[in-house]
């Protein structure tokens, strides 16, 4: 295993009273692919804060936008902002600086990861309920969706959110790390605490197994719900000649869903059975989750939806890009 750090450095991870925790980073050897990588992740996540933020801008200054889908979204580009903000620092951190990062450190970063993945996980959620309502109940939606109802389920969403993590910071903060603190994990989360720890397990990984169940598989059953009802009710005959716009309403937000909970599930399994052993390209894919929804959701709502492609050329070059004011709306 190569620490590549100082000697005090391996000291500080042999020690059991220490509380450094030595992360094994991908491409820090040779250093010319270590700076390259860096230097990847920089622009990524640059792209990401900058992209997510012209989003978010366009949506809060367009009067037009402020509705409750285009709300939606823009609430996901600030939570996606605050994960990259969360994970993609550490990393390019790792790559350059130091790959010791204190156990409380670490908790502070887990807690943020797992709020927001689950805030992105319940505002997905609140999107397809949305675009439900929008195509089975069209002449009852603006009774049934709202901004302000929007704003009202994302406190919501983050207080759902936040309190089960509470939960998982008690039970990590108890850990008894008795062992080499060495992890794969390019980013702290709970599964990963807990494998470097001597303590009884089963609490934490009951505790872990249902926060998944409540924050991510449970949210994904309702959305797999949302969208067969919608396509049940595509197969109605008054909704023959709208199905096309109906069904082009939903595939943005498919995709977007699909990439989400493809990674996010990847990483949570990957997780549980994390060790310092596993193959280097497989421990690369836990990035996916850091990297993939965030950078993809504001190019992805960007292109394929109209009405922010012209508030976007309104505010970039001052009128509407011709031939756009004739496409239907998303």
């Amino acid at each position: 295993m190569d620490f590549n750090s100082s000697q005090n450095g391996t000291v500080a991870v042999d020690d059991p009273s220490s509380d450094l925790i030595f992360m094994v980073t991908l491409f820090r050897d040779p250093p010319s692919a270590r700076y390259s990588a860096f230097a990847a992740l920089l622009l990524i996540y640059a792209f990401t804060v900058a992209a997510n933020a012209m989003l978010g801008l366009v949506i809060y200054l367009e009067s037009n936008l402020h509705r409750p889908m285009y709300v939606l979204m823009a609430l996901l580009a600030i939570t996606d902002v605050v994960e990259s903000t969360t994970a993609l620092p550490r990393i390019m951190a790792n790559l350059v600086a130091s790959n010791l990062i204190p156990i409380p450190e670490c908790i502070a970063q887990m807690f943020f990861y797992h709020v927001t993945i689950r805030v992105q996980s319940l505002i997905l959620t609140t999107m397809s309920v949305d675009r439900y309502v929008a195509i089975v109940h069209p002449l009852r939606y603006h009774l049934i969706m709202s901004n302000s109802l929007v704003f009202k389920a994302f406190l919501a969403t983050v207080a759902l959110a936040g309190l089960p993590i509470f939960g998982y910071v008690a039970v990590v903060v108890r850990l008894n790390y008795c062992r080499m603190k060495v992890t794969s994990s390019p980013n702290c989360h709970s599964s990963m605490l807990l494998n470097l720890s001597c303590s009884d397990p089963y609490p934490s990984v009951i505790f872990n197994y249902i926060n998944i169940t409540t924050g991510i598989i449970l949210p994904l059953l309702i959305v797999v719900l949302m969208y067969l009802l919608i396509l049940l009710e595509c197969r109605k005959p008054h909704l023959r000649e709208g199905k096309g716009k109906a069904i082009h309403t939903c595939v943005t937000h498919i995709f977007v869903i699909t990439v989400f909970f493809s990674s996010i599930l990847f990483t949570f399994v990957s997780g549980l059975k994390l060790q310092t052993s596993i193959p280097g390209d497989l421990r690369s894919l836990q990035t996916l989750q850091y990297v993939l929804p965030p950078v993809l959701n504001p190019v992805v709502y960007g292109l394929r939806t109209a009405e922010i492609r012209r508030a976007l050329a309104r505010r970039l070059v001052g009128r509407v890009v011709p031939g756009e004011s004739k496409m239907l709306r998303s």
